[in-house]
């Protein structure tokens, strides 16, 4: 009687040890899952400078070129993207408005915001507009039907990476 409890006491130690190894390795994977890592030599960056391609989840729909070296982590709806704690964020907003410019005019009224130094661009065949709000530099995209992203920082020793990594935005609709 005693050898059977043994046998099935080493059974169901064995049985939660694999389990606990299970769900650490599944942890793991789901965290790292979204940091991009794949090397990318490409003209829109420095080309002395390492890069890799950030792939965002189906939820967020896009992808940026950032430099190797800062950290990009996903959160639902946002990302960060840091380097010696100083951030650059990526924003998915949903929007009622057909036109990046009228989203932006109804956010400027509502909010009673001045875009200084507006210049409307293209990235990557969407409409863009960069600017400065209350010293932030911003980047806004029309990526898709009833959707605007927003890439900025607060961080002027960043204005530069924020330029190409927004530079680098593509929406990526399906993977």
């Amino acid at each position: 009687m005693k050898k059977n409890t043994k046998i099935k006491t080493k059974h169901g130690l064995i049985i939660i040890i694999v389990f606990v190894l299970l769900f650490g390795i599944g942890i793991y994977l789901v965290a790292n899952t979204n940091k991009g890592s794949t090397p990318q030599t490409d003209s829109i960056l420095d080309t002395k400078q390492k890069t890799k391609i950030f792939r965002s989840s189906s939820v967020m729909k896009f992808s940026i070129v950032v430099p190797s070296n800062y950290e990009v982590v996903e959160r639902l709806g946002s990302v960060t993207i840091s380097t010696n704690a100083e951030e650059i964020h990526v924003d998915r907003i949903g929007t009622n408005f057909e036109t990046l410019d009228s989203h932006l005019d109804n956010l400027s009224k509502l909010n009673h915001l001045t875009i200084l130094e507006k210049e409307n661009l293209t990235i990557n065949s969407l409409p863009a507009v960069k600017g400065i709000i209350n010293g932030k530099k911003h980047y806004f995209i029309y990526g898709a039907p009833w959707t605007v992203y927003s890439i900025f920082t607060s961080s002027e020793s960043l204005f530069p990476a924020l330029d190409q990594i927004a530079s680098s935005f593509r929406y990526t609709p399906q993977f």
